[in-house]
């Protein structure tokens, strides 16, 4: 879903909220992250920290992505979107650690 709301920022070069894509804890992820549905046994996990510090980055990363397609750099926001970009890549790493950590709950 972020892959495609971030194209589209991209296509258009406006943000559909003064936020953006910049704050990890306000994403429909985010939001059951840091709720109360994660038993506390789980957030002291290794695993739980991981995907905590790749959620953090994959926000970090979008924001960078969304800012410069805003700020007229839609050439740059596009590479980090590629199969091979930062985008990609930290939402790969995310993804991976939220199977590993799924498989060993």
């Amino acid at each position: 879903m972020y892959k495609y709301r971030l194209n589209e920022v991209i296509a258009k070069g406006e943000l559909e909220s003064p936020k953006g894509p910049c704050t990890e804890h306000d994403c429909a992820f985010g939001k059951w992250f840091y709720g109360s549905e994660i038993p506390p046994r789980h957030r002291a996990s290794a695993y739980y920290q991981r995907v905590k510090e790749l959620h953090a980055e994959f926000h970090k990363v979008a924001c960078n992505v969304a800012h410069m397609a805003v700020d007229g750099d839609r050439e740059g926001a596009q590479r980090m979107m590629e199969l091979d970009g930062e985008f990609s890549l930290i939402s790969n790493r995310m993804m991976e650690a939220l199977i590993k950590w799924r498989d060993n709950i």
